[in-house]
C-alpha cells in the first residue's frame, strides 16, 4: 500500500532497503524469522514482513512493541520477541559492514570530502558524547547513572563525518562519567595508541599533508574544550582575542556542528535513542542503540 516516499516516512527506511533486509534475514537461517509457526487449524502465524516491520516502527517512534500489535495482528509476547530478535539479527548480519573502522579508501574519501566542504586538509570528523536519558532505570542503579542534569542516563560516544556516517560509536557508559573518563576507556583511544589508525592512514595515500607550510602525519578530530590535548584533537580557543584566533574558533565551532547535527538526525529518525522507555535492562538498551546505529548508517548509505 505504501510506495516510494510514503514507505520511507512510515518506517524510516526505503522500500528497496527493506527488501534487501528481508532477503538477507531470510537467507540467514534464523529460526525465529524463517520458520513461521502453524496452529492446529493450519493457519500460519505473523508473516516475515510483519515480524520485521513492527520492530522497525517501534524503534522509529520510540514506543513499546505492543503499541502496534493491533495493526500487525499479533500477541504481546510475539511483538516483544520480534523486537528483541530483530535487534540481535541486525547486529549479527550488518555490524561488520556498517559499524566498522574506515578502510584506506574511506579515509581518502573523507579527506577529500572535508577538504571540499570545510576547506581544510586532514579532518577525519567530529567527536562528542550524547546522553540518552533512561526513564526506567532501576532505583538501585540511579546513583551510578545520574548525570549532571540529575537524571539517569547512558552515554553514546560517537564520531561522524559531514555526511553523518558514524565511523565510531561506543555505547553503554554511565551518565556519571564525563567525556574524559569515557575517552580513557574507549576503543577509539586504543586505536590511536596501538597504531591501528596510523596504519590505515599511511595506506590511504593522503599522508603527509601540508597546512601553512607545516607537514602533518596524522588526521584529526574536532572536539570541544573538555577533551585532553592530544595531537589528533583540535579544540577551539577558549577566549579568542586576536583576529586569527576568532576566525579559527568560528571555523572550528561551525565545522564541529556535524556531530551535533548527526545526533539530532539520529534521535529524530529513531526516537527510541532519545527515550528508551520500554527496556529496563542496560544490555538490551545497548543492543537497541547498536541496531539503530546500523540502521542510521544504512539510511546515510542509501
Amino acid at each position: 500500500l505504501f510506495d516510494g516516499r510514503e514507505f520511507e516516512q512510515m518506517f524510516r527506511i526505503s522500500r528497496a532497503r527493506f527488501q534487501r533486509l528481508r532477503m538477507d534475514i531470510g537467507a540467514s537461517g534464523d529460526p525465529f524469522f524463517v520458520h513461521l509457526p502453524v496452529d492446529t487449524n493450519g493457519r500460519v502465524g505473523a508473516s516475515l514482513d510483519a515480524r520485521l516491520l513492527l520492530p522497525i516502527k517501534s524503534l522509529a517512534y520510540g514506543v513499546p512493541p505492543h503499541t502496534f500489535r493491533d495493526y500487525f495482528q499479533m500477541s504481546t509476547t510475539l511483538a516483544r520477541d520480534c523486537y528483541s530478535n530483530y535487534n540481535k539479527i541486525i547486529i549479527k548480519i550488518y555490524k561488520k559492514e556498517y559499524l566498522r573502522l574506515p578502510t584506506p579508501a574511506d579515509v581518502k574519501a573523507i579527506f577529500q570530502l572535508h577538504e571540499h566542504i570545510h576547506k581544510i586538509k586532514g579532518m577525519m570528523g567530529s567527536l562528542d558524547g550524547m546522553h540518552t536519558f533512561w526513564k526506567n532505570c532501576p532505583v538501585a542503579w540511579q546513583g551510578d547513572f545520574n548525570g549532571a542534569k540529575g537524571k539517569p542516563s547512558i552515554v553514546l560516544e560517537a564520531a561522524c563525518d559531514y555526511h553523518l556516517w558514524f565511523w565510531h560509536a561506543s555505547y553503554g557508559y554511565a551518565g556519571t562519567m564525563n567525556d574524559i573518563n569515557i575517552m580513557n576507556i574507549s576503543h577509539l583511544q586504543q586505536g590511536f595508541l596501538n597504531g591501528t589508525f596510523s596504519k590505515i592512514e599511511s595506506q590511504s595515500g593522503v599522508m603527509p599533508y601540508i597546512i601553512s607550510h607545516e607537514k602533518f602525519m596524522e588526521m584529526f578530530y574536532l572536539v570541544d574544550g573538555i577533551y585532553p590535548r592530544y595531537s589528533r584533537f583540535v579544540k577551539a580557543v577558549r577566549q579568542p582575542i586576536l583576529y586569527e584566533e576568532c576566525k579559527f574558533t568560528n571555523f572550528q565551532e561551525a565545522a564541529r556542528k556535524d556531530i551535533e547535527r548527526a545526533f539530532g538526525v539520529f534521535q529524530g529518525m529513531w526516537q527510541c535513542a532519545a527515550r528508551p522507555i520500554y527496556i529496563i535492562n542496560q544490555q538490551l538498551i545497548s543492543e537497541m542503540i547498536t541496531c539503530v546505529l546500523i540502521l542510521h548508517n544504512m539510511c546515510v548509505s542509501d
